[in-house]
């Protein structure tokens, strides 16, 4: 067997580098270029961080969370969290006859997503009571029938041109939906290209967004009320927080003759062991600065509910029926026990609305940014959950609403607050605590 002499073999290279040397020069070239250029590229340009954030409840464009609503775009005003506002699209506003007549002054040089300068003409709140004049383009003018000192808090909800195009740090790129129902709504960055990604996933219950999260559908899970098993991944961080904007209570239906007389609602109220933290003691946000500390507190005391009891007469409560949400089955549960102790046999009934018929009902109610809570306790509105009639309080609610002096407005919602815990159209229990979850 002859071997190739080493001549054969340069010659052969040299024929192979006279025919390809050109490839093979491009070749090198980019290899270099990538070995000393391609890390600095991938630094000045990272891969886009993206979050997946689940959250649970039916939402549409109308009630999407405030947390969401506000990444996107804000008011002619901004809401803080004693219930004040400040500036947001408009840089001051004037107050006239006496609280009917509000006109803005708009920021200049302020720009909608697509670039378009924010003009008083494109401010659209879709009142259906109230006029609206644009003055001239940054100066907008709403006239109400009624003086209305709450209109400043009412105008900080976000303000869009169309389509979810707002203001704010980020904009809506992506609406996934199931008729009005949505399911997925993507974000990204307006301005600042550091930030991540945020695509929120929607889930009907609590339960099917932890089974997505467990499923690597989201990486986070937004204000969970019981983390269940989760508790227990070793990969998963737990941060517990208190939702102060809203609270949890009994409301009796006091046009039900067993809930008529106040001594049979305050003997209730006694015989319920407060045992959850935070406590509510009323219905306003301990953080609003028209919050009254010092109203009846009715901490348990079985031998005063007793003898409220029997001040009822001969319609003494026998019996109750609890309706409540499944999330707070376990509150119910509680609170049976508790009436037990009083003699009284109570049952516990699941409903997926107020809407529904009930002689007692347990229920989450989110608070009022400002501290009228006119639509939440006048005898005229169908969003009474207690039914509750009192024409003092229907009065202090109707005053204070159309006194624009904060230090008035003060002592007319603490009065307020002080006579409806005693009267006892509801028991208030706590203020509730949430959970967010994120992957280690």
């Amino acid at each position: 067997m002859r071997i190739a002499k080493p001549r054969y073999y340069v010659r052969l290279i040299r024929a192979f580098w006279q025919k390809h040397r050109r490839v093979i020069l491009i070749s090198l070239t980019i290899t270099i270029l990538a070995v000393f250029f391609l890390p600095k590229l991938v630094s000045l340009n990272p891969i886009k961080r993206q979050e997946k954030i689940g959250l649970a409840g039916r939402y549409n464009l109308t009630n999407l969370p405030n947390e969401i609503i506000s990444l996107i775009s804000y008011g002619l005003t901004i809401p803080l969290p004693d219930g004040s506002v400040e500036p947001g699209l408009a840089e001051s506003w004037e107050v006239r006859e006496d609280g009917k007549i509000y006109i803005f002054a708009i920021k200049e040089n302020v720009r909608w997503h697509d670039g378009s300068e924010v003009l008083a003409k494109d401010i659209n709140y879709n009142f259906s009571d109230v006029s609206v004049t644009v003055l001239d383009d940054h100066h907008i003018k709403f006239e109400l029938k009624e003086s209305f000192s709450p209109f400043p808090v009412v105008v900080s909800r976000p303000v869009f041109k169309n389509n979810l195009i707002g203001l704010g740090d980020y904009k809506a790129k992506k609406i996934e939906r199931s008729g009005q129902i949505i399911r997925k709504l993507v974000l990204v960055p307006a301005k600042d290209s550091a930030k991540p990604n945020l695509i929120f996933h929607f889930f009907p219950n609590e339960e099917a967004a932890k089974t997505g999260y467990k499923l690597g559908e989201v990486d986070y899970l937004e204000e969970i009320l019981a983390p269940g098993e989760l508790e227990n991944w070793d990969n998963t961080k737990i941060e517990k927080g208190v939702k102060y904007d809203r609270y949890t209570a009994l409301f009796f239906n006091t046009q039900l003759d067993k809930f008529a007389d106040k001594p049979i609602r305050q003997a209730l109220a006694y015989a319920i062991e407060k045992r959850w933290e935070p406590r509510a003691l009323s219905f306003y946000n301990p953080d609003s600065w028209a919050y009254n500390s010092t109203v009846k507190p009715y901490d348990k005391d079985l031998e005063n509910a007793r003898t409220l009891l029997g001040e009822g007469g001969e319609e003494t409560v026998k019996q109750i029926k609890l309706s409540t949400i499944p999330s707070l089955a376990n509150i119910a549960e509680q609170i049976k026990s508790d009436w037990q102790e009083l003699g009284i046999e109570t049952e516990i009934q699941f409903i997926n609305s107020p809407d529904e018929e009930y002689e007692v009902i347990l229920v989450n109610q989110q608070i009022p940014r400002d501290p009228d809570q006119y639509v939440l306790w006048h005898s005229t509105q169908v969003t009474n959950l207690s039914k509750y009639k009192s024409p003092k309080l229907d009065k202090l609610l109707e005053d204070g609403r159309k006194t624009l002096n904060q230090d008035e407005r003060k002592t007319i919602y603490q009065d307020f607050q002080r006579f409806l815990v005693e009267d006892s159209p509801a028991v208030f229990l706590f203020y509730p605590t949430i959970y967010s979850l994120s992957r280690k």
